[in-house]
């Protein structure tokens, strides 16, 4: 059976000026339940222009509760200066109040030498790099990848954490644990694999939701093996969802067409998993789409 389903309507976009998203998922649990999650992709940096003066102040007005990154910080080499310098603002307005509650995985477009400088220029934040970390106090469990073929690499050390806190101990199935698991990977391709691995939430971006697009649901590229209609939204397979961010900035060139940068401030919910409930999602399909 094919992994991407045949043409589906897709649902009209949702408009909200601040990004502000409800989150509806099952089984989440009950520290998380309520929280503010901000997730932000795709900056591509290449200088300290007024855009990222703007982002910065509006981000450290959002008081999230937790803050993820999805890679593709910097576009090419050449850019780490800039890019660590933005950073640095972004990561001291957003962190006053959570300063161990930001995580970030890597994109295409972060290269080696800035892969070794980030950790380096900001320790608190927790950089996951085809592993997991484990975070107790939440029951739940964070892994990161920076392509889609390492997942396995994160989901072996979120079962070693697990097992060695004695959360998992007669349990030796990768797709089975009592804390909630969180993927951090920057192509939403990769719900494939998490969605066979019970990985319940996916953050990705990398599309820019398409960047030009002819109207606002029509994207022409997104540099993905994905259909052009997976640009943007929450993607659903099986029980497993992916929210797929359009991103901040843009790979190469600036413009947007029908497309704004988007900074997506989720607040969780335990409910259903968005979706027509009644429906069998063995394939991908877009249920919701920004």
């Amino acid at each position: 059976m094919s992994q991407i389903s045949p043409d589906p309507p897709i649902p009209r976009p949702t408009r909200k000026p601040t990004d502000a998203i409800s989150l509806d998922l099952p089984n989440l649990p009950d520290p998380l339940h309520g929280k503010s999650v901000l997730h932000l992709s795709d900056l591509h940096i290449r200088r300290f222009s007024p855009f990222f003066r703007d982002l910065i102040d509006k981000c450290a007005r959002l008081q999230p509760d937790i803050v993820f990154l999805t890679g593709d910080y910097m576009t090419a080499p050449g850019d780490e200066k800039n890019t660590l310098k933005v950073l640095g603002h972004l990561f001291e307005a957003i962190t006053p109040n959570i300063p161990d509650a930001v995580f970030a995985t890597f994109g295409n477009h972060d290269y080696s030498l800035f892969r070794r400088l980030a950790p380096r220029n900001f320790p608190r934040v927790n950089w996951i790099t085809n592993g997991a970390v484990l975070l107790p106090d939440l029951q739940t469990t964070v892994i990161g990848t920076s392509t889609p073929c390492d997942i396995l690499e994160g989901m072996i050390q979120a079962r070693r954490l697990e097992t060695k806190h004695a959360l998992n101990p007669d349990d030796s199935d990768l797709g089975q644990s009592s804390h909630y698991r969180i993927l951090l990977g920057h192509e939403p391709s990769i719900l494939v694999t998490a969605a066979q691995l019970n990985i319940e939430w996916t953050l990705a971006g990398h599309t820019h939701g398409g960047q030009i697009r002819l109207a606002p649901r029509i994207a022409l590229h997104t540099s993905c093996d994905l259909p052009p209609r997976f640009a943007s939204g929450i993607l659903r397979m099986k029980n497993s969802i992916c929210t797929v961010s359009r991103g901040l900035g843009g790979s190469y060139f600036d413009a947007r067409l029908f497309c704004r940068p988007q900074k997506p401030m989720y607040t969780l919910h335990r409910r259903p998993l968005p979706g027509d409930q009644q429906t069998n999602y063995d394939e991908i399909c877009c249920v919701q789409w920004w």
